[in-house]
């Protein structure tokens, strides 16, 4: 419903890297966010328990950055509506290239993709 977006938003719930069993609102994620942090990160999969053990994490998780676990097939759905949330822009944490808001020397140091084993 594109008339009623921002309403709806204050609606959503989502379990995170910092939420334990609870889950969080968009409110109170872009509360916790750290000062510079520009994007709300979120990761899709089919549960919980496989977001949470998802490798794309390990950058994120080491800057202590909070990320939203879109689990439900609507969740993707609803984010990409939403687009942004106080004027804050959404990213997925396994798409390539994902700005973790490094300065240009620190982004040399970071691998742009993690290797299979």
């Amino acid at each position: 419903d594109s008339k009623n977006r921002k309403k709806l938003a204050e609606f959503l719930r989502y379990h995170s890297t910092k939420s334990g069993e609870d889950q969080v609102s968009l409110k109170t994620y872009v509360e916790r966010m750290k000062e510079n942090q520009k994007v709300i990160y979120y990761i899709t999969g089919e549960s919980k328990e496989a977001v949470e053990n998802s490798p794309f994490l390990e950058a994120l998780k080491k800057r202590d950055l909070e990320v939203l676990y879109l689990v439900d097939p609507i969740d993707e759905y609803a984010i990409q509506q939403l687009k942004d949330y106080q004027g804050k822009t959404m990213a997925c944490a396994t798409k390539e290239g994902l700005d973790l808001g490094l300065s240009e020397e620190k982004k040399e140091k970071v691998p742009t993709a993690w290797p299979l084993v």
